[in-house]
């Protein structure tokens, strides 16, 4: 067997060792088809990735499209700016293939393994660790309790953009060693990264990238000159500047409902973990109940020794990554650090993410390479010795390391049964059978969003972080309570609390559902189920009511409005249209019963017609006397302006990639080159290798 074929199956082995700790910290969902992690109502899973998910699976094999618009719960979302349903995100798309159960489970590994791979890669070509020392920080990183513990909480976006911090390093650096070559990779990770669909993880992870980049290039301006530093710094910015272009079209419709949800309003995170309080997390992992994955801040104690040991054994090329390490745990900390309060001054927007803490994955990551370089300060004095004795030390590390983190892991994982959470309740099933087209308002969010997915019925209640706020608002006045600021849940309940059925009424609410009997003369109770009572609201328009205009000829206010009669025809419902025929003696305004929002258009007898609003809320259409067809349309510009973007930066992409190839054969100019300038210093996180400018990262199995 030749040298390139035992490079190859070394490889292989290393990536099948990496699929088995990926698998082991989901035990026992690798043998058990009913078992999935965060497979427990209430996790973002249930709550959320599911029903997306599902709805994007249902829609592509129904219509041959894919579905813009989630109508099933909030009011309506648009579903390609919600980052949790992560829809222009490639991997996203395995949803087609499998069941609903095998895709997360499917994804869930390839992204532990891809985390995995990037780090042993990150490990092997920028720290230059042997073998089995890189080993120990893919596994480090890969399996660090806090990952599984957002994992077990149903944070798929979260762990899909984690996953990238390694690439996003190692594309950074590669770049700045040969721009021309790595800058597309660069701008593919960057693009995933921004696409995998969790915005404030992106924003950590595109920090980190400068951070390094600016390093690296530091390294680099000293070793070859300022010439050769200011080609990779220009590559590095064109490349992020495509990365970018290629993710525009999920991020021209984000920020577009980033402007009309409820956290466009203000959101001041009170976050803070005193220093006392951080040091006893990294050395003691938190029992395993609500909200853990927050305050997860051990790497696990034998990760953790690792690293202190790599720290004192190897100080030239650990003391940049500890540092590293300090200023990201004093970020982590929030309001009771010092650091967090002068960086917030300076980075746009720092200071308006949930969950501070989060930027600690940051540190993990160095950590997880700390522990690397604390494996080879073990095994490479051994090496001198006995290269067996070395080896025996290495595989100890590795079994030590992975063992400890899958046993630890598994506390945190939150393995539950997919048949509980997918089996519709006999509340839900009634409730379907009683509100035909009409939506359904649980006081207490009685019926979970992943059964109104699957059984097609349409939530006036729901949760989701970025809820628009004018249906937030109508809703706090529909529902009889009163809401401020930032809101991700809807409704707020309590035993004051009296919904408006006039209002719940114009936005077609047809049954309440409650865990307390409701007193209300328009509220007909219709049935009492396992303690749950469902109403019919006797107030109800309909999905589409044709209201008299006011006295300035605009749509009328809420508290001074007047129905006309009209004979209105419901044509077609489906989650991006709606279609009526409405035949009326007098015109008027038209009022179709759902969310206003960017992207609808109105279709009136064959032209496109202005939009207004009732309510602050609604669309109002308006319309003559006579019989007219009416499409409402859910058509976003957004989306395809960002689809124009993303496909210019692909073939901007592909154009380099060619150039490349073109520029390597020799089919083009070479540029010049430049005499190295500067002594040739060590720095730390530099490779042993002595021409590092030209010098390409290798396959995983080569030494």
């Amino acid at each position: 067997m030749g040298p390139r074929q035992q490079g190859w199956l070394l490889g292989l082995g290393q990536v099948l060792l990496l699929v088995l700790v990926a698998l082991g910290m989901q035990w026992p969902a690798p043998v058990d088809s009913d078992q999935l992690v965060a497979a427990w109502p209430g996790s973002d899973l249930v709550v959320s990735h599911w029903p997306m998910a599902l709805e994007l699976q249902r829609i592509v094999a129904q219509a041959h499209r894919l579905p813009l618009w989630n109508p099933y719960f909030g009011g309506g979302l648009p579903l390609g700016a919600d980052p949790l349903a992560a829809l222009f995100y490639p991997p996203t798309q395995l949803v087609h293939f499998f069941s609903l159960r095998n895709y997360f489970f499917i994804l869930m590994t390839l992204h532990f393994l891809w985390a995995g791979l990037g780090t042993l890669l990150l490990a092997r070509r920028v720290l230059g660790l042997p073998r089995w020392p890189a080993l120990v920080a893919a596994v480090s990183y890969m399996a660090t309790p806090r990952l599984i513990s957002h994992l077990g909480a149903g944070h798929v976006t979260i762990m899909q953009t984690v996953c990238w911090y390694p690439w996003l390093a190692l594309a950074g650096w590669a770049t700045v060693r040969q721009p021309l070559r790595w800058g597309p990779a660069l701008g593919m990770c960057v693009a995933m990264t921004l696409l995998a669909g969790h915005p404030q993880m992106a924003y950590y992870g595109l920090l980190m990238l400068v951070t390094v980049s600016l390093w690296f290039l530091w390294q680099h301006a000293w070793r070859s000159g300022w010439r050769s530093a200011l080609l990779s710094a220009g590559c590095l910015l064109v490349a992020c500047g495509l990365g970018v272009a290629l993710a525009a079209i999920h991020l021209l419709p984000l920020l577009e409902l980033m402007r009309y949800s409820t956290r466009a309003y203000a959101l001041h995170p009170k976050d803070q973990i005193s220093l006392t309080q951080f040091l006893h997390a990294l050395v003691n992992e938190p029992p395993p109940g609500w909200l853990t994955w927050e305050g997860m801040i051990s790497p696990g104690l034998s990760v953790l020794c690792l690293a202190i040991f790599g720290i004192a054994s190897r100080v030239r090329k650990a003391w940049l990554l500890a540092l590293g390490v300090v200023v990201v745990a004093s970020l982590a900390m929030g309001q009771a650090s010092k650091v967090y309060h002068v960086v917030q001054h300076f980075l746009p927007d720092f200071d308006r993410f949930r969950g501070l803490a989060r930027i600690w994955f940051l540190g993990l990551l160095g950590i997880a390479l700390l522990a690397g370089l604390g494996a080879s300060g073990l095994t490479q004095p051994l090496q001198r010795l006995s290269r067996l004795a070395s080896l025996a030390v290495g595989v100890s590390l590795l079994a030590l390391v992975a063992t400890h983190l899958v046993l630890l892991d598994q506390d945190y994982s939150q393995v539950g049964s997919v048949g509980q959470i997918t089996t519709p309740s006999r509340v839900a099933l009634a409730a379907q059978q009683l509100a035909g087209t009409g939506r359904v308002y649980g006081l207490q969010e009685n019926i979970p969003q992943l059964t109104a997915a699957q059984l097609g019925l349409r939530l006036a209640d729901g949760a989701d972080p970025l809820l628009i706020g004018a249906y937030v608002q109508y809703m706090d006045r529909a529902g009889g309570y009163y809401g401020t600021g930032y809101q991700q849940r809807i409704p707020y309940d309590g035993p004051k609390v009296r919904p408006d059925p006039r209002l719940l009424g114009l936005l077609h609410v047809t049954v309440l559902v409650s865990k307390r009997p409701l007193h209300d003369s328009h509220l007909l109770l219709l049935r009492e189920i396992d303690g749950t009572f469902l109403y019919r609201n006797s107030l109800d328009a309909g999905p589409a009511y044709l209201l008299r205009p006011g006295p300035d000829g605009q749509p009328p206010s809420l508290t001074h409005y007047q129905r006309l009669p009209a004979t209105i025809q419901l044509l077609r419902l489906q989650d991006d249209e709606q279609s009526f025929r409405v035949t009326g003696a007098t015109g008027g305004y038209l009022v179709v019963a759902t969310t206003a929002y960017p992207g609808w258009i109105a279709i009136l007898d064959g032209q496109r017609v202005p939009v207004q609003s009732f309510g602050g809320l609604m669309p109002a259409i308006r319309i003559g006397p006579g019989t007219h067809t009416l499409s409402y349309l859910y058509r976003p510009a957004s989306v395809l302006r960002g689809a124009a973007l993303s496909g210019f930066g692909l073939l901007a992409l592909l154009l380099w990639l060619i150039g490349w190839q073109l520029y390597r054969r020799g089919r083009l100019p070479h540029l010049p080159r430049r005499p190295s300038s500067g002594p040739q210093v060590a720095v730390v996180s530099a490779t042993p290798q002595a021409a590092p400018s030209e010098q390409a990262p290798s396959p995983v199995g080569s030494e």
